[in-house]
């Protein structure tokens, strides 16, 4: 079963991707962007497995959904590590 509050998270994070697809050269600016980045798409994916898990394949996207979401923030853990790591004396 589908559930609103679901939805609503898919559409503002696919709102949120268009707005990094038309600010990209803006969002390469951002110290280790492209991690930042990638930790976003995963975290889409996880929510369009949410979605896709109460029509077919409820176990498969849910495990899937779930490791997404691991895997986001293993990504967002290093995109923090890169921007605020000690900078080296010298």
């Amino acid at each position: 079963m589908i559930q609103e509050n679901e939805v609503v998270m898919l559409l503002m994070a696919i709102g949120v991707l268009i707005f990094i697809l038309v600010n990209r050269r803006l969002i390469m600016r951002i110290v280790a962007a492209r991690v930042l980045v990638a930790a976003f798409c995963v975290l889409l994916a996880a929510y369009v497995f949410t979605i896709l898990e109460g029509l077919f394949l409820g176990d498969l996207l849910n495990f899937l959904e779930h490791l997404c979401y691991a895997a986001s923030s293993v990504l967002i853990a290093l995109w923090c590590t890169k921007v605020f790591k000690p900078k080296e004396a010298g």
